[in-house]
């Protein structure tokens, strides 16, 4: 059974290292799952209504996720996120944050 580690998770999203996933970084993180999902079983949607769709998950995941809305998804803002959707049986110790 895989257990769901969001230090992990959030650092193999996390493209240019830098502490924070910005919208170029959860656009990517979307489409790798929905690619995913394409392959189990194909998109009927056009082209363009994907990409509508996409960006209107990533706005949503933005306001969801960047609690200060300085544009950037924190380490802690995302653990707040991840343990409110109880996606964790227990809460991770916070990393320190990156100057």
């Amino acid at each position: 059974m895989y257990e769901f580690d969001p230090r992990t998770f959030f650092a193999s999203s996390d493209a240019d290292s830098n502490g924070v996933l910005d919208r170029n970084e959860i656009t990517a993180l979307l489409l790798r799952h929905l690619n995913d999902l394409d392959r189990q079983s194909p998109a009927e949607d056009a082209a363009g209504d994907a990409a509508a769709k996409i960006e209107q998950m990533v706005e949503h995941l933005m306001r969801q996720l960047d609690q200060d809305g300085d544009g950037h998804v924190t380490y802690a803002e995302f653990l707040d996120f991840v343990s409110q959707s109880n996606l964790l049986k227990t809460r991770p110790a916070q990393e320190p944050q990156q100057d």
